[in-house]
């Protein structure tokens, strides 16, 4: 008997082991255990055991991919290199139309799936919201003549789907007006029940316009490009009023510069808003004592133009005969004419001194009032004249410079106003000792122009064989001319260090004092050529010596690296120069830190670098006092860290391995949020998904929506307090745009009715009080 079972077991173990040798090579690389796919009680058909589902390959199952069988993707039994892509097994019924990235509308668990459809559309142009929401694929994505829905190049507008409905409406008429911006009254819920707010318009209406019918303005079928001119409507008002004749005065048609839209009569106008503010007596005439000439628009302004007979009658002094050219306003004012008085100050000669006490004729005795010089010499020329200490003539005649006015000798001159003040020996010079020659005007102020004998005379150092400037001050004072000194810090090379203890032949041995190279290479090269460490002339390192050596001594130069463009910071103090420099590269040597740590960039794995794509400007993240640890600014990113993404790890939001590109909206990662908040009820009302306009990064709970400054108001003013929950006003949870006043203003005659008998747009329903009441005020 045991040997029986013995025979059966060999039995059975070779027909295993054919049947897997038969199976090897439809099979080609798959490297599975046989039972992973095959039973016990037969070969065929091969099932997918709990045990493979697939999760060890590119391409784990899920959906209804877990109930195809094998040979319903594997046709051939091909199990190596196997396609992936969704085309490989589904035929494209949008021809390439949309792309080859099936995913975005459909889903493994049906391919007809629409509500992942519709949730793809997030991502196009034309997100679907309120009533859109509702509608199937295929009533916007109409049928081409070949019978295939229509995707690509749609149109987005409201006129590419409800052009029809544009047309039917009748009141106002849309065809004959020109509408076409459908959302301005329609919402995206219902096409009915449309509003206009013409405060969204370029004429708000105020005042009376608020009780007009729309037919009243727009009886004309006129809705676009109305003219807001008041006269556009008031032209009859206009022309028949006569108190004054607006139309036979010329004037203006803009009616608001008098009138109100409160009413017509009954304005008051103010005279102190045109070009002509009333003064003193100004305020007590009648409109007529200067309009009765009916003139209105460009009525003159000069005070000629009403007073002429003033100013012919006036003697003392006559202004008609003496050509008065001034202003009224000069000396008049508007309270009368008589009691004029004159303000010299305000003139081109203010008087002072001795001037002040002089009569009017002591000056206008010509009768020349207008356009009388101001010279002094056109009353003191005979003075200018007589004068012989020192003689005048070739003296400017502007007098002030010398006299005041308050008499005409003991004139002083102060040379300190002049181009040259006098210091030093000067100042003890008499002005002969300058002026013998008796030039005045015009005399030269250069050194030279006196001292040329001196310079010439000087030969330690000899002035002229050297080419000294005869700028004399430049060494030498106004005190005495020996003993001067050279200042070497008012030349392009101020001495420092041991170079001010250098004689001056020490420098100068050659005679060249000007034009002298200031290039310490000129005297240092000796030096230069016999530095080694580093070799400065194989190592092409530069000959501005400064940069390394002080004036102090050419032994000890220390090169200061933060006066190149790479500063040392961190741990590149610490590193010797030949930590850097080994190449024997100073000069064009790359600043780039990846050109140094490439090494450590591509073994950092946390994140991985090079297969993330990570840039190469490794300052973003590491500093130069180690590369490990490094931290990133996300601040210096397109989406800083605030609230609580401050705290979160990295991983939470870059798990899947994207870093660079990665979605900032909040709806990527905070989508269940969303979907989970039911107060108020987010996704079946339609919220967008722009979280940030009501929450915070701090937590999602708690959120805050403006709902005073965007639509009504309800934390201030009378409603202050007068609602429990958002369900008061809004009483349809899925669609907030619905609201309703009538809980809390209940309809009864007292309360309601009595209160708008004078309105004629009055009725009682939420819509219309919203549109008199829109920020919860009396209209």
């Amino acid at each position: 008997m045991t040997r029986s079972i013995f025979v059966v077991a060999a039995l059975l173990l070779l027909a295993h082991r054919g049947a897997a040798q038969q199976a090897a090579n439809p099979h080609g690389a798959l490297s599975l255990s046989c039972a992973t796919c095959h039973a016990p009680n037969g070969w065929k058909p091969a099932r997918v055991s709990d045990a493979f589902k697939h999760a060890p390959t590119t391409f784990p199952l899920e959906g209804a991919h877990t109930r195809t069988t094998c040979t319903g993707c594997h046709k051939r039994l091909d199990f190596k290199d196997v396609a992936t892509t969704c085309t490989s097994c589904h035929e494209d019924v949008h021809k390439g139309e949309l792309g080859a990235d099936c995913a975005r509308c459909h889903t493994p668990r049906t391919f007809a799936e629409e509500p992942a459809m519709k949730q793809a559309h997030e991502l196009t142009r034309f997100p679907l919201r309120g009533a859109h929401t509702t509608v199937s694929c295929s009533s916007c994505h109409t049928r081409s003549g070949s019978g295939q829905l229509q995707f690509v190049g749609r149109g987005t507008t409201c006129q590419a789907c409800h052009a029809t409905d544009a047309q039917a409406v009748a009141v106002p008429n849309h065809k004959a007006a020109g509408f076409t911006d459908c959302a301005s009254c329609h919402s995206i819920n219902t096409w009915r029940n449309a509003r206009f707010d013409h405060n969204q318009t370029a004429f708000p209406l105020v005042g009376a316009h608020q009780a007009t019918t729309c037919q009243g303005c727009h009886g004309d079928g006129v809705y676009r490009g109305k003219t807001v001119d008041c006269a556009g409507c008031h032209r009859a008002d206009y022309d028949r009023t006569a108190t004054p004749p607006h139309a036979a005065a010329g004037f203006p048609t803009t009616c608001a510069t008098c009138h109100n839209t409160t009413a017509w009569p009954g304005v008051p106008f103010d005279h102190n808003a045109t070009r002509f503010a009333l003064t003193g007596a100004h305020n007590a005439p009648a409109c007529t004592a200067c309009h009765g000439d009916q003139v209105y628009r460009g009525k003159s302004m000069e005070c000629a133009s009403c007073h002429q007979a003033d100013f012919q009658a006036t003697k003392n002094p006559s202004h008609a005969s003496s050509v008065f050219t001034a202003p009224c306003t000069a000396c008049h004012t508007t309270t009368s004419w008589g009691g004029a008085s004159f303000n010299h100050d305000a003139t081109r000669f203010p008087l002072a001194g001795a001037h002040r006490a002089t009569a009017c004729m002591g000056c206008h005795g010509d009768g020349v009032f207008a356009g009388k010089a101001t010279t002094c010499a056109s009353c003191h020329q005979a003075r200018y004249d007589a004068a012989r200490t020192p003689p005048h003539a070739g003296f400017p005649t502007a007098c002030e410079s010398c006299h005041g006015t308050t008499t005409w000798t003991g004139a002083t001159f102060d040379h300190s106003a002049s181009d040259f003040p006098l210091t030093g020996a000067h100042r003890a010079t008499s002005c002969t000792g300058c002026h013998g020659d008796g030039v005045f005007n015009g005399k030269a102020t250069d050194c030279a122009s006196c001292h040329r004998a001196r310079y010439d005379a000087t030969t330690n150092p000899p002035h002229a064989a050297a080419g000294y400037s005869t700028a004399c001050s430049t060494c030498h004072t106004t005190t005495a001319w020996p003993g001067a000194v050279f200042s070497h810090s008012t030349t392009r090379f101020p001495l420092t260090g041991a170079h001010v203890a250098a004689p001056c032949q020490g420098c100068h041995a050659d005679g060249v004092y000007r034009g002298k190279s200031m290039d310490c290479y000129s005297c240092h090269r000796t030096s230069y050529d016999a530095t080694r460490t580093p070799p400065h002339g194989a190592s092409a390192i530069g000959t501005v010596c400064t940069q390394c050596h002080t004036t102090s001594a050419w032994a000890g130069g220390t090169y200061d690296h933060a006066v190149t463009s790479f500063p040392l910071t961190g741990a590149h103090r610490a590193s010797s120069c030949n930590g850097c420099h080994a190449d024997g590269v100073y000069n064009g040597k790359s600043t780039a830190c990846l050109s140094c740590h490439q090494t450590d960039y591509s073994a950092t794995t946390r994140p991985p670098h090079g297969s993330s794509g990570i840039g190469t400007v490794c300052s973003s993240c590491h500093t130069t006092t180690a590369w490990l640890p490094g931290t990133f600014n996300h601040s210096a990113t397109a989406f800083p860290l605030t609230g609580a993404h401050t705290a979160a790890t990295c991983l939470s939001c870059h798990g899947d391995g994207v870093y660079r590109g990665k979605s900032t909206a909040c709806v990527s990662c905070h989508q269940a949020n969303y979907n989970q908040t039911t107060n108020p009820n987010h996704a079946p009302a339609q919220f967008p998904t722009a979280c940030a306009s009501c929450h915070t990064t701090t937590t999602w709970l708690g959120a805050t929506f403006d709902h005073d400054s965007r639509y009504f108001p309800i934390y201030s003013g009378k409603h202050r307090g007068k609602w429990s929950s958002c369900a008061t006003c809004h009483t349809s949870p899925t669609n907030y745009q619905v609201f309703t006043c009538l809980t809390c203003h209940e309809h009864n005659k007292t309360s309601m009715d009595d209160k708008h008998k004078s309105m004629s747009s009055y009725r009682y329903d939420s819509a219309t009080c919203y549109s008199c009441h829109p920020r919860g005020t009396k209209p």
